[in-house]
């Protein structure tokens, strides 16, 4: 009897953080010390990417779920509702980002206790995709409609009282109908904001970091 309740103690006491989950903010912190192109670039931009993915990745192992696909679903769905707050109470990019950063510290405890990781498959994609990204790098350029997202993530940084209007493409114009809310003009506002990069670097080159990325959720799915 007293074996089974030391067992259910020891499974139910809360484990140490893993260090892996500070690897990213720490490359982060060593990046932003480097310059603002070339490998630099490519590492602040990687870093600040990967900061952003983890409030969702720490809610996701919360809830026992695997891999990098419904990490980057709960970062999405975390970084909605920290935009709809900052929208309503016409607040700054910073609330988005305490928002997040709140989510994350109250997911840690819990996905603590769950065990976590992803498929040896998942890293062989991810390093397929890290390469696509590498040659993705030196094409990447500005076309089609680039200017507008980058206005808007420009807005999303500079204004410190945000709602949807002030994100107008005209001053007496009305929303974009595919871009009504601006959830990846968010993202991309706080990969700026944490890499320390112009956003004309992080809309031009953020795709090539964000390949491998999405070879890992295309796979997973």
């Amino acid at each position: 009897m007293s074996s089974v309740a030391a067992g259910l103690g020891t499974r139910l006491a809360p484990r140490p953080l893993p260090l892996a989950w500070l690897a990213a903010p720490a490359l982060l912190v060593l990046a932003r010390l480097l310059p603002e192109h070339g490998l630099g670039l490519g590492l602040r931009l990687a870093a600040a990417t990967a900061c952003l993915l983890l409030p969702g990745a720490l809610v996701a192992r919360a809830l026992g779920l695997r891999g990098l696909a419904p990490a980057f679903a709960w970062t999405m769905g975390a970084l909605f509702l920290a935009t709809a707050v900052m929208f309503l109470v016409h607040s700054s990019l910073w609330l988005a980002m305490a928002l997040l950063l709140g989510v994350a510290v109250a997911a840690a405890p819990f996905a603590a206790r769950r065990a976590g990781g992803i498929s040896a498959w998942s890293l062989g994609v991810l390093g397929l995709g890290a390469a696509a990204g590498i040659s993705l790098w030196w094409v990447s350029g500005y076309d089609g409609d680039a200017f507008f997202h980058l206005a808007r993530v420009q807005k999303l940084l500079a204004f410190d009282s945000l709602s949807l209007r002030s994100l107008d493409e005209f001053r007496d114009g009305g929303l974009h109908p595919g871009y009504a809310f601006p959830l990846w003009h968010g993202f991309l506002a706080l990969v700026a904001r944490l890499a320390d990069v112009d956003p004309t670097e992080v809309v031009r080159h953020e795709p090539s970091v964000l390949a491998p990325l999405a070879l890992v959720i295309a796979f997973e799915a």
